[in-house]
């Protein structure tokens, strides 16, 4: 399967593409250019503006799946940081996978599109809950969603939105360890899910965390998620 990863040069894709370049013909993209370490094997480079529908469709041929984790990242960005990359971008992000034919797109969320109910500690908290978000970040995550809906709706685009966790190597502090997502069990979720029949889903993306506050049932039985990481080995001495 030839996939593209947006956000190529992110934290969180520098994690995920080193465990699924040998499963899948990868094409990378980011505003920025490639590193000059870049091996003679490595996947494809695209420098691509997400905002920039034509080029990113462009860059999209032949691309049968997307992984979107570009975006900005910051919980607490003003709407002038946000408004670009986490509305324009999502929407062109959508409107180019729609035009270049693109059949999925995972779509990066965020634990924050549903923060306030953590804030309250209102759990165990489950994704078929209303958006309650607990910033501006978090409302573009939101947006992004529905924005996907739309196009799974509109014009048969299967679109799976994942409410990412904390992504770590390793948990450090009681939140991460309820919320830690290991780059291990973040490839498991993702290469589920494209391989999953699944049109539209929104699913948390948690570890097997025996203290994780969030319902991942709907993702074990949509596509078989088996999450195998668990904070708890980090926190034995307690």
């Amino acid at each position: 399967m030839r996939v593209m990863v947006t956000g190529a040069a992110g934290r969180i894709a520098t994690l995920l593409v080193p465990r699924i370049r040998d499963r899948f013909e990868l094409v990378l993209v980011d505003r920025v250019p490639a590193g000059q370490d870049q091996p003679p094997a490595a996947p494809v480079y695209k420098q691509v503006d997400i905002c920039d529908t034509e080029a990113l469709a462009a860059a999209m041929a032949g691309v049968e799946a997307v992984i979107h984790l570009a975006g900005q990242a910051a919980v607490r960005a003003s709407w002038d940081e946000l408004r670009g990359p986490n509305v324009d971008g999502v929407v062109s992000l959508f409107e180019a996978a729609r035009t270049a034919g693109v059949s999925r797109v995972i779509f990066a969320s965020s634990n924050h599109a549903t923060g306030m109910y953590d804030q309250e500690q209102a759990w165990p908290l489950f994704p078929g809950q209303p958006v309650r978000p607990d910033s501006l970040y978090g409302a573009t995550k939101a947006f992004g969603e529905a924005v996907g809906r739309y196009y799974a709706d509109q014009f048969g685009l299967s679109v799976i939105c994942l409410r990412i966790g904390w992504v770590l190597a390793k948990p450090h502090n009681e939140q991460a360890r309820m919320m830690w997502l290991s780059p291990d069990d973040l490839t498991r979720f993702v290469c589920a899910a494209l391989a999953s029949d699944v049109r539209f889903g929104i699913y948390y993306g948690v570890s097997n965390n025996a203290r994780r506050r969030w319902s991942i049932d709907n993702a074990k039985q949509d596509f078989g998620y088996r999450p195998v990481d668990d904070s708890e080995i980090y926190f034995q001495a307690d």
